[in-house]
């Protein structure tokens, strides 16, 4: 059953920020995994998947006119264990982005903040593919992220309530 992250877009604020920016430059800036327990070979174990978007405006140079926003992204993935309060595995990467603006007005930080859930959808898979090979790398196999965002869904939860995936 695949899972779908959302983000929790407020009524009136659909801004995509896809349609005004571009993506720049991407640069993986985190790689962490950190396993306590091997579990049981074939055994399946659900895990909790988060992701978390940062905007910050980045110095503009005299001649620009339109912004660029760098994006620092973090997909985070916490196994439970079963027994105790240790997860059974950690894992976590970084993307650094950057987004320059190249069509209509100028966009502030606080509308760029407001908005930049919609760049999820993009900086998403970039983050499972890396997330998957971390997670092969550390022994764990069959993992079932979704490849990509429900891109009908008006709710994105890129949030501490984020989205419950399998890998064993």
């Amino acid at each position: 059953m695949p899972h779908v992250i959302s983000l929790n877009l407020l009524p009136g604020m659909d801004m995509n920020l896809l349609d005004h920016f571009m993506l720049q430059h991407c640069q993986i800036s985190v790689l962490q995994g950190e396993l306590l327990r091997v579990a049981k070979e074939g055994a399946m174990q659900d895990a909790k998947v988060e992701m978390n978007l940062t905007p910050r405006l980045l110095d503009m140079d005299a001649g620009d006119e339109l912004p660029s926003y760098q994006v620092s992204a973090r997909l985070t993935c916490i196994g439970g264990a079963g027994k105790g309060s240790e997860p059974a595995f950690k894992a976590k990467v970084g993307l650094e982005t950057v987004y320059q603006q190249y069509s209509g007005e100028p966009i502030d930080i606080s509308q760029f903040t407001n908005h930049h859930a919609s760049l999820a959808r993009q900086i998403y898979p970039l983050l499972a593919q890396e997330l998957r090979g971390l997670l092969t790398r550390m022994g764990l196999s069959n993992i079932q992220l979704p490849f990509d965002l429900n891109p009908r869904s008006k709710k994105i939860n890129v949030s501490p309530d984020a989205v419950r995936s399998r890998v064993h």
